[in-house]
């Protein structure tokens, strides 16, 4: 049930990257679909990443590693998905 909740949280901060750099950085060439599609893409690889240094222990999504991975994961994708359809607009 851990696992559950924790890819529930990443899936939550994915949404939130997505909508916060909508309102921030968003190029005139950009759509929220595809702004989704990238946060949580980059939430679930980012929260992976972050869970990797826990694999002999204890791997559950909720830790500090995973949370922080997923944030920074979701605004990473979605800034470079801006950034690249703004320079392509």
């Amino acid at each position: 049930m851990t696992y559950i909740i924790g890819f529930v949280v990443w899936l939550a901060f994915g949404i939130g990257a997505a909508f916060l750099l909508r309102l921030v950085y968003r190029g005139p060439a950009t759509s929220l679909g595809l702004g989704l599609f990238f946060a949580i893409t980059g939430a679930f690889i980012g929260g992976m990443l972050g869970v990797a240094a826990y694999v002999t222990h204890d791997p559950s999504p909720l830790r500090l590693g995973g949370l922080l991975g997923a944030v920074l994961g979701g605004l990473l994708f979605v800034f470079l998905y801006h950034l690249i359809a703004r320079k392509a607009a």
